[in-house]
């Protein structure tokens, strides 16, 4: 039927209804418009029908369109749709199997397909609006942002961000660049760079999001809000409805229904329900049907724009802290299960080890660390069910924000109940589950930033173990089945002798007096008076072997003693082409063995060939992201051999790695160059190593140092002819300092000042000038003479007052050394104990005492001390529970 006749019909048949038998001629209706009378009307129906009918036109061939399959439309409708071919004379009737959301109506209200606009178009759209939400949106500064989240003064954080973005290394920034950070700690550094690098991905997010995105309901409220984000929550909050192929929402589907305009008149107040025919809006459409799926996917779009308004969104983030919002935890029903099964059966679960949350309900503020690791973990092991309630107090102050934001005017009754069902869906079923899961991943991140600091913290203590020097060492890495690998390692480092021992067989054909014998051979053969027992399989065992041993005066008159090691590492180690490369041809095992014994030997040297996640001395850190993890760790290894320094005449290749700086190509072409032209002669002339470039060098020139001993003469007599025109060829003794060369004319200056010679630096002469001259004058007084900073100036006073053979790893517990054990069933209440700081977490220090069980002092215990791995400390014992094999321990001061 075409537009003329289906017009014609309808006015007869609006003729037909409208007459009826009344007798006045002429009538007027309520709002006074004329009304024909009945006899017009008859003669108008008459009339209509005599006109004659259009000849019938050829049956058009019936074109069909694809289906378009959506898991959220659900079924497919048919919509059939009058097309009109583009000169206007043939007619196209298409029985179009399309979805409803790819219809709008037309001037007659019929179904039509949606116009679409091209690629370029969206793109204009979009451009458009993020250049008007530019226009007046107060974009937030990345400064600001990091300086509030790392309480940190804003001038700091800016100058910190300035120093990163110029390729600055922490270790570099904390020792020479104190007069830009205010002395900031390496750890502090690391917050400002893992928040840094967190608001630049923010920032990258949004910029990819907004060039890529295309839509044509994209406006500036919807940028202003994407350029608002501080988090990327918040983008992946906000970007959700635009996803390519994302599950629509419900006010998505709504919006698709063409009820967004009506709903945001209503939310503007430019008209209200009672002003509004909802009997339009009804159509044979799924989500149109009656007034109520109308209304409902009013309320739909109205609570979604809610939820995402910016003001909304600022108030939660201020509010996601609010001192009374609770964490509760309960056991899951399918640990329930789990366990009634494991009952019935005779058998045991692990989900005991989660019992301390059973029946968790702390505030958040009040929440500990390792407790949201265990809520976290337990969760994915579906043992507990983890809950965040929000209090009546924060709802109630959500909602009046809310009404206070959008609903300024008086409302008319019907609509204002219809407001407050749409405020109420928004905070219920979007805001508050969105404010939970925030609060939830706010928790998750300081828990994980937290086990992440103290795994470092306990890498760093270990690392930085003080090294026993001049020792022969024997290593032994403990085993049962297969023997305990034993590995003698002279003073330097170099392998003597190996084998393996069988303590604790106990078959006929064991020969106990040939395992003391390989013993007594390597002690009296090489002087080896320590023994490196590995912290693994059968390590109490041994200890307690070893000790009966020293006891009966087996190796007299060697005065014996043995250390336990951390071995974690150690055979993973063993097996890698590093570890075949400096022990070729050695079995594994006994490669394991070698490294247990130079641990000890130079605790540094060896733990930076392992990754230092697989240290393993730590808090909940296998479930924290690994590359947080690796980038923390690797950052406090490079923390910890940059300070220590390194003698870049012998320093081996692995160790150079770690240097800050330096690469593992750039530690390379060192080496290579250092073979070729015999040792370096000063600091200047790393700048001749191929790919080592200016800001390398000044990065890496302070962490290492020339010493005259390991300087050969062959090097010098080399240097004089080939080092005219790029370095001076003589030693330099502020080469041997931590000074930096960038302030070699201060130090200079200053050793000026003192009248002392500077071949003297490193020894004690320099010591007790210095000395004597800082308790006569300020160090502000010497920065104002030398026109440099106090803290350049308190850095070379330090350097001046240490001895040659300076090493900060001295300032540490030497390892515990012992000649006896002790048995867990000795050990009674009150008793005073020496041990040795073996783990360090956010509840407490697990302290080895020679038991073969490591002691819990709780922090509550501690009396305020602080406690790294290596510490040696004084406990008294305060319970002994031999059934779990607990030991509770206080510190004694």
């Amino acid at each position: 039927m075409d537009l003329p006749q289906k017009r014609k019909r309808k006015q007869l048949v609006k003729l037909e209804n409208d007459s009826d038998d009344g007798n006045e001629q002429i009538s007027s209706d309520d709002d006074g418009d004329y009304v024909p009378s009945p006899e017009k009307k008859k003669a108008k129906i008459a009339a209509v029908k005599k006109e004659p009918k259009p000849k019938k036109e050829p049956k058009p061939k019936t074109v069909r369109k694809k289906a378009v399959a959506s898991k959220a439309r659900g079924p497919k409708k048919k919509n059939t749709v009058n097309a009109t071919s583009t000169d206007g004379q043939d007619s196209v009737a298409i029985n179009d199997v399309i979805p409803s959301s790819s219809l709008d109506h037309n001037e007659d209200d019929e179904l039509v397909p949606r116009q679409t606009k091209s690629d370029a178009e969206l793109e204009r759209i979009v451009a458009e609006a993020v250049e008007k939400a530019k226009s007046f949106c107060q974009p937030w500064r990345e400064e600001e942002v990091v300086a509030e989240s790392c309480n940190v003064p804003l001038e700091c954080a800016k100058n910190v961000m300035k120093l990163f973005d110029q390729d600055c290394t922490i270790p570099f920034i904390v020792r020479y660049r104190k007069q830009m950070t205010g002395g900031m700690q390496a750890e502090k550094l690391r917050e400002l760079q893992a928040s840094y690098d967190e608001v630049k991905q923010v920032h990258k997010k949004v910029e990819t999001i907004l060039k890529t995105i295309k839509h044509e309901k994209f406006d500036e409220t919807i940028a202003t809000s994407f350029l608002c984000a501080k988090t990327l929550d918040e983008v992946e909050l906000l970007y959700a409805p635009f996803k390519p192929g994302g599950k629509r929402t419900l006010a998505e589907r709504s919006k698709q229904l063409g009820l967004e305009p009506l709903a945001l008149q209503l939310l503007e107040q430019k008209t209200s329900l009672s002003q509004t025919n909802l009997q339009s809006y009804i159509k044979p459409v799924k989500g149109l049907k009656t007034e109520e799926e109308i209304l409902s996917g009013i309320q739909h779009i109205i609570a979604d724009k809610i939820s995402k308004d910016r003001r909304v969104l600022d108030f939660i983030r201020e509010k996601k802290h609010h001192p009374q919002i609770r964490i509760l935890s309960s056991k899951s029903p399918t640990a329930e299960k789990e366990d009634k099964k494991a009952h019935v059966e005779g058998k045991s679960t692990q989900n005991f080890k989660y019992e301390n949350y059973y029946n968790l309900n702390v505030l958040i503020s009040n929440s500990a660390a390792h407790q949201i690791m265990a809520l976290n973990r337990g969760e994915k092991q579906k043992v507990l069910t983890v809950k965040i309630q929000i209090p009546f107090a924060l709802k109630n102050e959500v909602t009046k924000l809310i009404w206070d934001t959008f609903f300024s005017q008086r409302l008319d009754y019907k609509t204002y109940e219809f407001m407050k069902t749409c405020v109420t869906d928004s905070y219920e079923r979007l805001i508050e589950p969105y404010l939970c899961r925030q609060i939830r991943s706010d928790l998750s991140k300081k828990a994980e930033k937290e086990s992440i600091n103290v795994f470092g913290s306990n890498v760093r203590s270990l690392l930085l173990t003080p090294p026993v020097r001049g020792k022969t060492v024997i290593g032994i890495d403990p085993g049962f089945v297969h023997g305990c690998k034993i590995a003698c390692v002279s003073s330097k480092g170099e392998v003597l002798e190996t084998g393996v021992i069988y303590p604790h067989s106990k078959g006929p054909s064991y020969n106990k007096n040939a395992d003391i014998e390989k013993l007594q051979v390597m002690i009296f053969s090489y002087g080896a008076e320590i023994f490196a027992i590995g912290n693994g399989t059968a390590c109490r065992e041994t200890e307690v072997w070893l000790s009966s041993l020293i006891k009966c005066g087996i190796f007299n008159p060697h005065h014996v003693k043995y250390c336990i090691v951390n071995e974690n590492g150690a055979s993973i180690y063993s097996v890698t082409k590093e570890a075949e490369a400096e022990l070729p041809g050695m079995d594994p095992n006994l490669r394991s063995a070698v490294s247990i014994a130079r641990r000890l030997q130079d605790p540094l040297l060896e733990y930076v060939k392992i990754e230092p996640k697989h240290l393993g001395v730590g808090m909940y850190q296998h479930d924290v992201p690994e590359s947080q993890l690796k980038k923390a760790l690797d950052s406090i290894v490079e923390e910890c051999v940059s300070f220590v320094g390194v003698d870049l005449n012998v320093c081996p290749e692995i160790l150079l790695r770690k240097i800050s700086g330096l690469s593992a190509s750039k530690a390379k072409q060192i080496v290579e160059w250092r073979n070729k032209n015999s040792c370096f002669v000063n600091r200047q002339q790393l700048l001749e190593v191929k790919g080592l470039g200016q800001k390398s060098f000044e990065q890496c020139a302070g962490f290492v140092k020339i010493l005259p001993e390991t300087c050969t003469s062959d090097g010098l007599a080399s240097k004089e002819v080939k080092k005219k025109k790029v370095a001076p060829s003589c030693l330099n003794p502020l080469d041997r300092t931590i000074i930096h060369p960038e302030s070699y004319d201060i130090a200079e200056k200053f050793l000026k000042e003192l009248k002392v010679d500077p071949e003297n630096i490193g020894q004690q002469i320099l010591v007790d000038k210095v000395t004597s001259h800082m308790r006569f004058t300020r160090v502000e007084d010497i920065a104002n003479r030398l026109t440099s900073s106090a803290e350049v100036i308190q850095l070379i006073i330090d350097a001046f007052k240490q001895l040659q053979d300076y090493d900060i790893r001295k300032e540490f517990d030497q390892p515990l050394f012992q000649t006896s054990v002790r048995s867990f069933n000795d050990l009674q209440k009150g008793q005073i104990l020496t041990g040795r700081v073996n783990n360090v977490t956010g509840f407490g220090a697990f302290v080895d005492i020679g038991v073969g069980t490591n002691g819990l002092i709780h922090v509550s215990k501690m009396k305020g001390r602080k406690l790294s791995v290596g510490d040696k400390v004084t406990v008294c014992v305060l319970e002994v529970d031999v059934q779990k094999k607990r030991i509770a321990l206080e510190i004694k001061l």
